[in-house]
C-alpha cells in the first residue's frame, strides 16, 4: 500500500512536526467526532500516487487533491484545471486549502477549482537546478528533471484524473529557477508560470544572463508570469537602495529585481507579467502570500465582478438580462480555460436569496432555475426553490421541490419544512 500520513489534533494542518506516517494512500487530517472524546474520524484531502519514470531512473510520488465538487453525480464528465507544484510536500497542504477557499467555499469564484499535483523532491539539487555548478555535485539535472514532467508527468496525469490541458507551474527558491527556466524551454507546456523568490543567483546567474534575450526573442502571447520577491536584504531599507549593492549577500534579491526589470521592459513579446515585493516576509514565509496574490493576478477573469450591484429594490436590470450578463461571463472563462464552466451552485443561490430578499422574484426564479438547468439532481437546489415557492405563497410547487430535495438527501430541516406545510393543510 502507498504512504497514509495522519495529522493529528486541531493544529497539525499548519504543522509536519507531529505527524504519524503509516500504510495507506489518502492524506487525513484527524477531527474529533462529536460527542466523543475518544474516536477520530477522518477528513481526506487528497491521496499519493506514484510514476515510474525511465527518464529519472526512479519512482515518484505524487500527491494529488482534486476539488470535492469532482463527486457529485452531476460532475461525472467535470474535467478541472491542473497545478503543478514544485516542493510539494512543503506546499501541498497551503495550495490547495487556498484553491479550495477561493474556488468553491462559500460560493467563492475567484478562480477555477483546480486538481492540485504536487510533485515532492528525491534529490532536490539535481532536480531544480539547470546547469551544474562548481562545488554542487549532484546539480545540472534540471533539463531531464523539466522533460520528465512533459513526457512523462503531464501525460500520466491527463489520462488519470479529470483534467484539462490549462495547467499552472508553481515553484519557490531553485524551484522558482526551475519555474521560469520552463518558461524559456518549454512555454507551450503551461499557461501560467509562478516564481516564488526564484534563485536567479544559481551559477552565476546564468539563467538571468539569458533573460533578455529570451525575454525578447520568445512569443508569449497568452501566457503569465508571477514574480514574488521577499525581503532578504539584511538591514537594507529599501530595494531601490539594493539594486546598486554589490555585497555577495545581497546577490538573491539583485538577481530578482534585475530580472522583472527586464521582463517589465520587454512588452513585445505578449507575455502578462505581474511582480510584488513582500517587505514583511522572509524567503521562508513568502510563498503563502505570493500564492495567493499569483491566483488572483492569474485569474483575475474568473470572479463575476458587479453582480452584486444588481441586489436592490431599485434595480431595473431583468431577470433575463442578468442571465444574459452571467452567461457572457462565462463565455469568456471558456474562452480562456478551453472548457465549460457552470456556475457554482452555491454562488447562484447566493443571488437569487437576495433577489428575493429585495423583492426582485423575476430575478430570483431566473437564476433558481439555472441552477435547476445546470444541477438537477441537488438536494440544495430544490430546496432553495421550495424556499422561494414558500415565500410566493404557491404551496403546492414548494412541496414538489421539498419532497424531492428529500429524495436527493436533504436533511432534517427541509423534512420540517414538509411538516409545517402540511400541518398547515
Amino acid at each position: 500500500m502507498e504512504n497514509r500520513i495522519i495529522l493529528c489534533g486541531a493544529l497539525l494542518a499548519l504543522s509536519l512536526g507531529a505527524c504519524q506516517v503509516e500504510e495507506d494512500e489518502e492524506f487525513i487530517v484527524a477531527a474529533e467526532v462529536p460527542g466523543s472524546a475518544d474516536e477520530l474520524t477522518p477528513i481526506t484531502i487528497g491521496h499519493i500516487d506514484s510514476l515510474e519514470s525511465e527518464i529519472l531512473g526512479e519512482s515518484r510520488d505524487l500527491w494529488i487533491y482534486i476539488p470535492e465538487s469532482s463527486k457529485l453525480p452531476e460532475n461525472v464528465d467535470v474535467t478541472y484545471p491542473v497545478v503543478y507544484l514544485l516542493d510539494g510536500s512543503a506546499h501541498f497542504h497551503s495550495v490547495s486549502g487556498m484553491l479550495h477557499f477561493l474556488g468553491s467555499r462559500g460560493g467563492n469564484t475567484e478562480v477555477p477549482e483546480m486538481v492540485v499535483v504536487a510533485i515532492p523532491n528525491t534529490d532536490r539539487m539535481r532536480d531544480l537546478t539547470p546547469t551544474n555548478a562548481e562545488g554542487a555535485d549532484t546539480s545540472g539535472g534540471g533539463k531531464e528533471f523539466l522533460s520528465f514532467i512533459e513526457t512523462e508527468l503531464v501525460p500520466y496525469i491527463e489520462e488519470t484524473y479529470p483534467v484539462t490541458t490549462y495547467r499552472t507551474f508553481i515553484g519557490h527558491s531553485l524551484g522558482g529557477l526551475t519555474v521560469i527556466d520552463a518558461l524559456f524551454t518549454m512555454p507551450e507546456l503551461f499557461q501560467n508560470y509562478v516564481a516564488i523568490d526564484p534563485s536567479l543567483w544559481w551559477d552565476e546567474q546564468v539563467l538571468l544572463k539569458r533573460s533578455e534575450a529570451m525575454l525578447n526573442e520568445l512569443n508569449l502571447n497568452g501566457k503569465s508570469l508571477f514574480v514574488g520577491v521577499a525581503n532578504t536584504m539584511r538591514g537594507r531599507t529599501t530595494y531601490d537602495v539594493v539594486r546598486e549593492d554589490v555585497d555577495p549577500s545581497t546577490m538573491h534579491i539583485r538577481s530578482i529585481l534585475e530580472f522583472v526589470q527586464l521582463a517589465e521592459t520587454d512588452t513585445d513579446n505578449g507575455l502578462s507579467f505581474g511582480w510584488e515585493y513582500y517587505g514583511g516576509d522572509s524567503h521562508g514565509s513568502v510563498p503563502l502570500v505570493t500564492e495567493y496574490d499569483a491566483f488572483r493576478f492569474t485569474f483575475f477573469w474568473h470572479s463575476l465582478i458587479g453582480l452584486s450591484d444588481k441586489l436592490t429594490l431599485d434595480a431595473t436590470t431583468s431577470g433575463k438580462q442578468l442571465l444574459g450578463l452571467v452567461g457572457r461571463h462565462y463565455d469568456t472563462v471558456f474562452s480562456k480555460l478551453g472548457t465549460r464552466v457552470l456556475p457554482p451552485e452555491g454562488y447562484i443561490n447566493f443571488h437569487a436569496q437576495g433577489f428575493l430578499d429585495a423583492s426582485r422574484t423575476d430575478a430570483a426564479l431566473a437564476f433558481l432555475n439555472l441552477n435547476l438547468q445546470n444541477y438537477p439532481q441537488s438536494a440544495s437546489v430544490h430546496d432553495a426553490l421550495g424556499d422561494y415557492f414558500l415565500d410566493q405563497e404557491s404551496t403546492d410547487d414548494a412541496l414538489q421541490h421539498f419532497n424531492r430535495a428529500v429524495e436527493l438527501g436533504a436533511g432534517e430541516e427541509t423534512q420540517e419544512k414538509i411538516s409545517a406545510l402540511l400541518t398547515d393543510d
